[in-house]
């Protein structure tokens, strides 16, 4: 579990060991109550529990008293009455959170189908804080290996990590790494490192030319308009924006039109996937509406590793 918590009146006073806490509350505690959360904070399990208990004679309906009795319970690994608590909690107020703490307990008794239970209840919860669920508790280490458990675990995942599971989002993985760049003659132009940010729904450059200049673009894939996006800033101060698909290898982008001496420019970059530690970058502009079209640049990016 390893999520123990306490709410006292305004806070969450949380132990050293809280991984996960569940909402505030602003009701005013009885006296006997602030003082069961005094011994809850200091970790004196026995004691606290003790208080609760007698908290409980009088407000049976305080939703907190149970929870914390639960935790309480749990730190000194009496497991089946940790359980009861909870459960008596969540029949009042229905928390993920200590309905997370039911799963933990409940696999650590060894009653699997109740943890699974319980876990699919957290999860669906839709006021729980999905990234808080921590499926490498070692309190679901009974459960781990089921497959409702796993398939959780992957249902979670792809509501925090959609990126991961989307085929488009991955459509510019290949540029992702540490390269060398070279022009057309060979000469070494500069260096790049890309990077997969924000759980691989973004791809951020840093480019370094040989001069020492420098400059960075965001990519990301709007799975709303199904678009590939380019950001992109240097020291120049000179910023632009591209908008593209991926397609037959490359992404295709072309890019906001400036004007120049009077003329409409339209810019166009292509990136080229040639190999597993090969990609070409062409810069192109136009203007003439997209006619005809005048190359810019041609970079030729080598991963790092072929070069050592």
């Amino acid at each position: 579990m390893r999520n123990v918590f306490i709410i006292t009146t305004f806070f969450i006073s949380l132990t050293t060991i809280c991984k996960i806490c569940p909402a505030q509350t602003s009701i005013q505690p009885s006296s006997q109550m602030a003082a069961a959360n005094e011994l809850f904070n200091a970790q004196k399990w026995s004691e606290a529990a003790d208080a609760y208990e007698q908290v409980l004679k009088s407000e049976n309906s305080n939703g907190v008293a149970w929870s914390n009795l639960g935790s309480a319970r749990y730190w000194l690994k009496q497991y089946q009455p940790a359980a009861d608590a909870f459960e008596k909690s969540v029949a009042i107020s229905a928390s993920g959170f200590t309905m997370y703490n039911l799963a933990c307990v409940y696999s650590l008794l060894g009653q699997k189908d109740k943890a699974i239970e319980w876990l699919t209840k957290t999860v669906d919860d839709p006021k729980m804080i999905l990234p808080a669920v921590n499926f490498n508790d070692p309190d679901l280490a009974a459960i781990k290996d089921d497959a409702r458990f796993k398939a959780l675990a992957e249902r979670v995942d792809r509501k925090i990590h959609p990126c991961k599971f989307s085929d488009e989002s991955k459509q510019f993985d290949f540029w992702v790494g540490e390269w060398d760049v070279y022009n057309p003659q060979g000469r070494k132009t500069g260096t790049s490192i890309i990077q997969s940010i924000a759980g691989g729904c973004g791809v951020l450059e840093n480019w370094t030319d040989g001069f020492g200049g420098s400059g960075k673009s965001i990519n990301f894939y709007d799975p709303t308009g199904h678009k590939w996006y380019q950001y992109w800033v240097g020291q120049n101060n000179a910023p632009a924006r591209y908008a593209g698909t991926y397609r037959d290898g490359a992404l295709r982008y072309i890019g906001e039109p400036s004007v120049v001496n009077g003329k409409k420019i339209v810019p166009r970059l292509t990136f080229f996937n040639i190999d597993a530690n090969t990609v070409r970058q062409f810069a192109e502009s136009s203007n003439d509406d997209g006619k005809t079209w005048t190359p810019v640049y041609d970079f030729k990016y080598v991963r790092k590793t072929q070069n050592k």
